[in-house]
């Protein structure tokens, strides 16, 4: 019953979202869903923290830029994360690998790494290292803890919305600039 009641409450505001946000929703029904988010990691991958002040140390390797290196220190505040900046300069060649990587969202860890790249914190962790790479990353999250269905968006059904509606619940469509409904609609009728 959850389940489908989920996925009905997936599929009804799909509708009303452009392509370009669906994924946003995914992640945030996600989020809302699992019990054990951490609501300090969750605010950390939106933001990345708040930045006060200039770093008293250098980035370790040339690879690394200030805007990372700043992130990699500001993680440390997380519970999740304390040891953190120790362990990244004792796996520097392993984080290099990660930085380097084409797909970094299907980027293996090693042992040592575990427990910073399990579930939120493998999505803090390639934001901090590859955030160009973070929307598979969470695309893939989404996958791991809610199935496909949420990963890829019902297509557009006028046969479904038409059922929905009635004379008291009418069909409003929002419109594109450049698209036309009409003859979809010309053909449903």
């Amino acid at each position: 019953m959850n389940k489908e009641f989920t996925e009905s409450l997936y599929r009804n505001i799909c509708r009303s979202l452009f392509e370009k946000d669906k994924m946003i929703f995914s992640f945030l029904l996600c989020t809302r869903l699992l019990t054990d988010i951490d609501m300090k990691e969750f605010k950390f991958l939106l933001t990345g923290g708040v930045a006060i002040g200039e770093l008293e140390e250098e980035p370790p390797a040339d690879w690394v830029n200030p805007k990372m290196w700043g992130e990699i220190n500001r993680c440390i505040e997380l519970p999740g994360f304390k040891g953190f900046v120790s362990h990244f300069k004792s796996e520097i060649h392993n984080y290099k690998l990660l930085y380097e990587n084409i797909e970094p969202h299907e980027f293996k860890f090693s042992k040592d790494a575990e427990k910073y790249t399990k579930g939120l914190k493998r999505l803090i962790v390639i934001r901090m290292i590859r955030p160009d790479k973070l929307i598979p990353a969470i695309s893939k999250f989404v996958v791991q803890n809610l199935g496909s269905y949420f990963n890829d968006p019902p297509l557009f059904d006028l046969k479904i919305v038409f059922n929905d509606s009635n004379c008291a619940t009418p069909l409003i469509f929002v419109l594109s600039p450049g698209s036309d409904p009409m003859k979809t609609l010309t053909q449903f009728a």
